[in-house]
C-alpha cells in the first residue's frame, strides 16, 4: 500500500514538474518573441532615423543652389533686355542666359537626394507593417519632408528650360509659381518635419524598450 502511495505522488509529482516546465517554456517562448520583435522595430526606427537625418542633410546643398538662383533672377532686375510687356522678365533674362548650366548642375546635385528620398519613403513603407503607435505621425513627417525635395525639384526643372514660350499664360503662370518657392520656407519645413519625426521617434523607443 504504501509502495502503491509513493507511486502515486511520484506521478503526481512528475505531473506538476511537466506542467510547471511547459509553463515556464511557454513564457521564455513568449519572452524570446517580444524581445525578437522589439529588436526588429529598434533596427527598423535606427535605420529610419539615420535615413531622415542623412536626407535633411544632403538638402542644404541644394538649398544653398536655389538662394543662389533666386539671387541671380534679382541680379537681372532693371538691366534685361526683355520686353516691357513681358511678365518676370528677369526671371526669363536669367533662364535664356543661365538656366540651362544652373538646371544641369543642381540636377547633379539631386541625385544623392533623390536616392536617400527613394530609400525613406521605401522605409516609411515597410514600417506600416510593424503596427508601431502613431505611425501617421512618421508618415506625414516625410511627406513634408518630400515636399520640400519637390518644391527644388520644380524650381530647377523650370528654370533650366531655355526654350519655353515665355508669352503663352500657363507658361507665366508655372513661372509665378516656381518664383515664389522660398528657401526659408524650405528650411524651415525641414526643420519643423525633423522635430514631429523626433518626438514620434521618442515616443516609439520609449514604448518599445519598457
Amino acid at each position: 500500500m504504501r509502495n502503491f502511495l509513493i507511486k502515486d505522488w511520484l506521478a503526481i509529482i512528475q505531473v506538476i514538474v511537466g506542467i510547471w516546465v511547459a509553463i515556464i517554456a511557454t513564457i521564455a517562448l513568449s519572452t524570446w518573441k517580444c524581445q525578437i520583435k522589439a529588436h526588429k522595430h529598434i533596427e527598423f526606427l535606427d535605420e529610419l532615423t539615420d535615413t531622415i537625418h542623412n536626407f535633411i542633410l544632403s538638402m542644404s546643398g541644394p538649398i544653398t543652389y536655389l538662394e543662389f538662383a533666386k539671387i541671380g533672377i534679382d541680379c537681372y532686375a532693371g538691366i534685361h533686355n526683355e520686353p516691357e510687356d513681358m511678365k518676370n522678365p528677369e526671371a526669363v533674362a536669367f533662364i535664356k542666359k543661365d538656366g540651362k548650366s544652373t538646371g544641369d548642375f543642381i540636377r547633379e546635385r539631386l541625385t544623392v537626394v533623390t536616392l536617400i528620398l527613394s530609400k525613406m519613403k521605401s522605409l516609411v513603407a515597410k514600417g506600416q507593417i510593424f503596427g508601431i503607435d502613431n505611425y501617421s505621425q512618421c508618415q506625414e513627417a516625410c511627406v513634408m519632408l518630400e515636399w520640400s525635395y519637390k518644391q527644388i525639384e520644380a524650381f530647377f526643372s523650370i528654370i533650366g528650360n531655355q526654350h519655353l514660350n515665355w508669352d503663352n499664360p500657363e507658361v507665366q503662370s508655372t513661372l509665378e509659381e516656381i518664383l515664389s518657392v522660398n528657401p526659408e520656407d524650405i528650411k524651415n519645413n525641414l526643420t519643423q518635419q525633423n522635430t514631429n519625426f523626433l518626438l514620434f521617434a521618442k515616443q516609439a523607443y520609449t514604448k518599445i524598450l519598457k
